[in-house]
């Protein structure tokens, strides 16, 4: 019993180190599912035991990189999110350079925002979970939404321009100075 979960483990791996390798360097429509399966060693029946087909797979590593983000990050604190802008910054930033190469693989493009969107959704559940006033309070929402989308495309376009502490004390900053802001 425990041979056939290492079988089918190594299996998966080597299904999403293919289309990983293949990914990075078409796009997904150009993949060919007997192109994924001669790079992963394995014939297509093994393949449709695993996925339905290439976009299900895309769909699976996307959301298992977007979950591997949420576990980096360490618990956010309610209380004081508007006052924790620039810890919340660095840390999301952290966990996007850490997960650099697969995000740039999988939600490169179009694909951008799909995937940012896709974090801050599930900060935001997890936080009304914590805490259902979150859903009621613009404010947080506001700066959740600041922190997690500046991060992100901060971290896209700037990442080789400028040293990491550089760009996470300016978004900070950027972050404290809209709080100040009444409207």
């Amino acid at each position: 019993m425990v041979f056939l979960d290492i079988r089918i483990e190594k299996t998966e791996r080597a299904i999403k180190k293919a289309f990983l390798e293949l990914r990075a360097q078409k796009p997904l429509e150009k993949i060919k599912i007997k192109e994924l399966c001669e790079n992963a060693c394995i014939n297509k029946s093994t393949f449709y035991a695993h996925y339905q087909d290439i976009y299900g797979l895309e769909n699976a590593l996307e959301k298992e990189l977007i979950a591997d983000i949420l576990e980096s990050l360490p618990r956010i604190p309610l209380d004081d999110l508007q006052n924790r802008t620039e810890w919340l910054t660095r840390e999301l930033f952290r966990a996007f350079v850490n997960h650099q190469q697969a995000v740039n693989i999988l939600f490169s493009g179009s694909r951008q925002g799909v995937f940012i969107n896709c974090v801050e959704q599930e900060i935001r559940k997890k936080l009304e979970a914590d805490d259902p006033a979150f859903a009621e309070d613009p404010v947080r929402g506001i700066i959740l939404s600041f922190c997690v989308q500046g991060s992100y495309y901060t971290f896209a376009n700037n990442c080789e321009k400028m040293e990491e502490q550089q760009l996470v004390s300016l978004l900070a900053s950027i972050a404290r100075a809209a709080q100040n802001i009444k409207v």
